[in-house]
């Protein structure tokens, strides 16, 4: 079952096309969502090792991520932004949402959290850390999401069966993983802990107010939120990475 459901979260996250049966407990697939983030890292930071600049180093990382997770999660932020911003309700903002075209909300959302992405990139292209932490916090974050929300449609949808399943108890493991290694940071001093903390917190706030406008305007989560959950909480963890060292370098 530890095979079949890493293979799970392997096919759902990533364009890996390994061979994979259906489990018959597809929740078991949300432990390994922060094994699935490192495993991005991992490719993050062997491209930092590129003999570039960093602004070309961090378009390559950006580029990289889209190009693994085949755009999954892209897709699903432009198709939110575009439910909030035509929706007047829930019904309205969820037939927004599952139509495939995209609008300018989505255009302006997607153009904005890249920028930023771009941005903070060229100060954490050289921090491996940092490049390890970021998507293992943004899939961290799509399992609490999951494992506290209900699903929003009333059908089936992407990932219908997978939130209905999670139960709060899901986020436990992944949720502990990430505690050791916060924890690991501090015991050996590492230079960058205070970052790891300040980059773990700011997700949780955005996570927990993506999920508060979600209730409030869906009734609950969809994959295309879910999806959203993974990029703006990776966007926030990269400016909570940076916020203790904007503070240091600040003029006293």
């Amino acid at each position: 079952m530890i095979t079949l459901g890493l293979g799970g979260a392997l096919r759902t996250l990533t364009r890996f096309p390994l061979p994979y049966r259906a489990l018959e407990k597809e929740q078991r697939i949300l432990f390994w969502f922060p094994f699935i983030g490192a495993l991005f890292g991992l490719f993050f930071v062997a491209t930092s090792l590129l003999p570039f600049s960093p602004q070309i180093r961090s378009a390559l990382i950006i580029a990289l991520s889209a190009y693994l997770s085949r755009g999954f999660h892209l897709d699903g932020l432009c198709d939110f932004a575009d439910g909030l911003g035509g929706g007047w309700d829930k019904e309205r903002s969820l037939a927004i949402m599952k139509d495939s075209h995209s609008g300018a909300f989505a255009l302006i959302t997607l153009f904005c959290v890249l920028l930023i992405q771009y941005a903070a990139l060229q100060q954490l292209a050289d921090i491996p850390l940092a490049l390890m932490l970021v998507p293992v916090l943004g899939r961290l974050n799509q399992v609490i999401a999951a494992s506290l929300m209900n699903y929003a449609r009333e059908g089936e949808g992407t990932a219908s069966r997978l939130v209905r399943a999670a139960k709060p108890y899901h986020l436990v493991l992944p949720l502990l993983q990430i505690l050791i290694v916060l924890v690991l940071l501090f015991i050996f001093s590492n230079e960058y802990a205070l970052n790891a903390v300040s980059s773990f917190l700011a997700t949780l706030l955005v996570c927990f107010f993506l999920m508060l406008v979600s209730k409030k305007r869906l009734g609950g989560v969809t994959g295309d939120v879910l999806g959203s959950v993974e990029v703006l909480t990776e966007t926030a963890a990269m400016l909570g990475f940076l916020l203790p060292l904007a503070s240091v370098a600040l003029p006293r």
